[in-house]
């Protein structure tokens, strides 16, 4: 085990909805923590499945049940979990998540070298996994297609926003632990459909928190297609709505950084052309493409690109013909 000052009370905080089928893995991997100090925190978002019997059925008494009449949202899921937990420490692990056994060791253990340890946010890199991997063991068959991410931490003079949209920073709630005290002050958005995490690390931004990162993937976050995700909300407006609420906060930069990142692939897909010119040429102005990505993105968007490869098709099948 790291070395530690002490061993406080960790409390991990698992909000989860209809998935009786992923819960007993995701929490097996909080289970089989080497840090062994923790209360597991199950917030049952009302749901119409099997999952209370599922949870009950392992039988850990560091497990704690708690189930909302009715469906209120990840973000009010993890809000009770914050009231309710009495450690010194909180850490969020979504209900499709896996931890790798050292997580909350060797961050209890960055936390406590700290200056500060009650403003610290402790995020590490994840593993993002495009097969379903239900165990950590799984992970030298799967090597193949696994993606670590981030390549690197947020600067200490960066702001959040700046970093997660312009520097391919990220943070995912699994990844993430700080002390309850700086947790229960912020809290997560209940009414926010989709980007939870992300506001959730402007709000800490902006209650002073300090982000450390430890680079060592330690989260598994499984990407295969599920319709239970949020990330699978394909409303661009959503996303939208939500940046607005920001822009006088953030960057220009970053707004736009967002805007490239998370709305013009929806509109894309959704056949806003010109909108979609628009953020391009958004991210050119702020450097945040090159003139090469420019032009092609540019020619893709407009169909230009496909145009090209179809008249070089005709012409070489025409010369067959003609040969």
């Amino acid at each position: 085990m790291n070395q530690l000052l002490e061993e406080p009370l960790v409390s991990v905080i698992i909000p989860t909805y209809n998935r009786a089928d992923l819960i007993s893995y995701t929490l097996d991997s909080a289970i089989k923590q080497s840090y062994k100090n923790l209360e597991i925190i199950v917030i049952d978002d009302g749901s119409v499945d099997n999952t209370e019997e599922v949870v009950k059925a392992i039988g850990d008494p560091r497990i704690c049940y708690i189930c909302h009449p009715s469906n209120r949202g990840g973000s009010a899921a993890r809000n009770t979990g914050i009231e309710v937990a009495r450690g010194e420490y909180i850490a969020f692990l979504d209900s499709d998540d896996l931890w790798l056994p050292e997580k909350i060791e060797l961050q209890l253990a960055l936390i406590q070298r700290h200056l500060h340890p009650q403003k610290v946010v402790s995020y590490t890199q994840r593993l993002i996994s495009f097969t379903r991997i239900t165990n950590y063991t799984q992970l030298a068959t799967n090597s193949k297609s696994l993606r670590v991410v981030p390549e690197k931490g947020k600067g200490e003079a960066e702001a959040i926003a700046e970093y997660l949209f312009c520097s391919d920073g990220e943070i995912q709630t699994s990844t993430m632990m700080m002390h309850r005290s700086l947790g229960f002050a912020t809290r997560f958005t209940p009414s926010l459909k989709k980007h939870q995490d992300w506001d959730f690390c402007f709000k800490l931004e902006a209650n002073g928190a300090i982000f450390t990162f430890i680079k060592k993937p330690l989260v598994i976050w499984n990407a295969d297609s599920r319709k239970d995700r949020v990330s699978q909300i394909s409303d661009y407006r959503i996303s939208e709505s939500w940046i607005r609420e920001y822009q006088s906060s953030i960057s220009p930069r970053a707004t736009t950084g967002f805007m490239f990142k998370q709305v013009l692939p929806l509109l894309l897909t959704s056949g806003k052309k010109l909108y979609a010119e628009k953020i391009i040429l958004d991210a050119l102005s702020h450097r945040l493409i090159s003139i090469k990505k420019f032009i092609n993105l540019t020619l893709w968007t407009w169909g230009i690109r496909n145009i090209r490869k179809r008249l070089k098709l005709l012409l070489k099948n025409n010369l067959r013909v003609i040969e």
